[in-house]
C-alpha cells in the first residue's frame, strides 16, 4: 500500500512540474515578434520605443529587479562580455521605481556599454505582455525581430551568444 502511495505522489509531482513548464513555454511562444513598447530610459528619462531599435542588430530584452541577486550577477556578466556584445542591442527593463533603476544603472557602470538601454517598465506593461514569472528573464530576438530563444533565470552570457549564432 505504501508503494502505491509513494508512486502516486511521485507521478503527481512529475505531472504538476511538467504542466508548469509547458504552460510557461506556451506563454513565451506567443511573442514571436518584438511587441510595441514605450519606456523611459535612465539616466535622463528619455522616451524610447520599439521604433527606436536598430533594425540591423539583434536584440536581447532582459527583465530584472535591482534587488535580485541573480539579476545582479547577470548584469556583472554582461559587463564582462561587453566586447562580445557590442553589436547586440540590450534592453534592460525593471518594474522597480525609476530612482531605484537609475541607481542600479549607476552602481553597475552601465553607461560604459552604449548598446544598453535601461528603463522602468511603467505599470509593468511589457512584463504583463510576456507574463513574466522569473527575474531575470531574457528574450533574444534576431535582427529581423523574430524570437530566437527565451531564458528564465540566471543563464550566463555564453548561452545568449550561442542563441544569437
Amino acid at each position: 500500500m505504501k508503494k502505491f502511495f509513494f508512486l502516486g505522489a511521485f507521478i503527481a509531482t512529475i505531472t504538476i512540474a511538467n504542466a508548469q513548464v509547458d504552460s510557461s513555454a506556451k506563454n513565451f511562444a506567443k511573442y514571436q515578434n518584438i511587441p510595441s513598447f514605450t519606456i523611459y530610459t535612465v539616466p535622463d528619462s528619455t522616451g524610447f520605443t520599439n521604433k527606436n531599435l536598430d533594425k540591423k542588430k539583434p536584440l536581447v530584452i532582459m527583465f530584472f529587479s535591482p534587488d535580485c541577486d541573480h539579476c545582479q550577477k547577470e548584469t556583472k556578466e554582461l559587463m564582462a562580455y561587453k566586447t562580445e556584445l557590442k553589436d547586440v542591442q540590450l534592453l534592460m527593463l525593471s518594474p522597480a521605481n525609476y530612482p531605484t533603476v537609475k541607481q542600479f544603472y549607476i552602481d553597475y557602470g552601465l553607461a560604459a556599454m552604449p548598446n544598453i538601454k535601461m528603463g522602468q517598465d511603467v505599470n509593468y506593461a511589457l512584463g504583463s505582455i510576456y507574463q513574466l514569472r522569473t527575474f531575470p528573464s531574457m528574450f533574444v530576438y534576431s535582427n529581423t525581430g523574430k524570437l530566437l530563444k527565451v531564458f528564465a533565470g540566471n543563464i550566463g552570457v555564453p548561452a545568449i551568444l550561442e542563441a544569437l549564432k
